[in-house]
């Protein structure tokens, strides 16, 4: 992985970008960022390099939203399945290709992101959430863990259970975040992090926390349902590019 000067400019243009996105709606940073540094430096570098930015990234998120902390209660066993996913989809990132996730993923988030921009659904009952968590979370970690992004899975899943605005926001960075901690030394042991790598993350950061900020900024200008659209239009956005690389994972293995 080369660190030329073209290539870094590029590669800040695109961190600041996602950066201002999740900051702007609550989510999105990893969706956007994973694809733009797997195009410029491949899919395995990619994923590892974002899993330097996306600590920092959630925890600001997670410490922005903390008024929503209560919120915490409903999240224990979607958390903690999703950290088990996590340990699970880091270890299929150096040992695997992701292309079949990839397509279940898509095809699963299209249909539902599809449905949720018809209308608003009633929240799931309570006692059909407890059963979802696990495997939300689970599916959601595999999904961190390999693809370097889970916002489809457990973003839906939080729309689905009747979370909104700033509420979701914290929700789905406190997942994010322990994910992240996680995905991060799991990759750490498997000795996943090159000084390039390294150095690459850590230039990177800067745009990623200024883009934010400025996400931030805008978010409180913006009206709710204009925001939760645009959730739910990034997560149909996010399946089709779930699918795409799917396709052409399983292309370029039959090839």
């Amino acid at each position: 992985m080369g660190l030329d000067p073209a290539v870094v400019v590029a590669l800040v243009a695109a961190s600041f970008g996602a950066a201002f996105v999740n900051g702007v709606i609550g989510f999105g940073f990893a969706l956007l960022a994973v694809n733009a540094l797997a195009a410029v430096l491949g899919a395995k570098d990619g994923i590892i390099v974002l899993s330097l930015l996306t600590p920092l990234v959630s925890g600001l998120h997670v410490w922005r939203y903390r008024v929503h902390s209560a919120t915490v209660s409903r999240l224990s066993t979607l958390v903690l399945a999703a950290v088990l996913g996590t340990v699970l989809g880091a270890r299929i990132l150096v040992l695997l290709p992701g292309s079949v996730i990839s397509l279940a993923l898509g095809l699963f988030t299209a249909f539902d992101a599809l449905i949720e921009l018809r209308g608003r659904r009633a929240p799931l009952a309570t006692g059909t959430e407890r059963r979802l968590a696990p495997v939300a979370g689970f599916v959601g970690g595999i999904s961190n863990g390999t693809l370097g992004a889970a916002g489809p899975v457990l973003g839906t899943y939080l729309i689905a259970i009747g979370l909104r605005g700033g509420q979701f926001a914290f929700a789905i960075s406190v997942v994010f975040f322990a994910m992240s901690i996680v995905r991060t030394a799991v990759l750490a042991g498997l000795g996943q992090y090159t000084s390039a790598i390294g150095l690459l993350g850590l230039i990177l950061l800067v745009p990623s926390v200024v883009g934010q900020r400025v996400g931030f900024w805008l978010r409180g200008r913006l009206p709710a349902p204009t925001v939760e659209r645009a959730v739910l239009g990034l997560l149909l956005l996010a399946s089709l590019n779930l699918l795409y690389r799917g396709v052409e994972g399983l292309v370029a293995a039959a090839d």
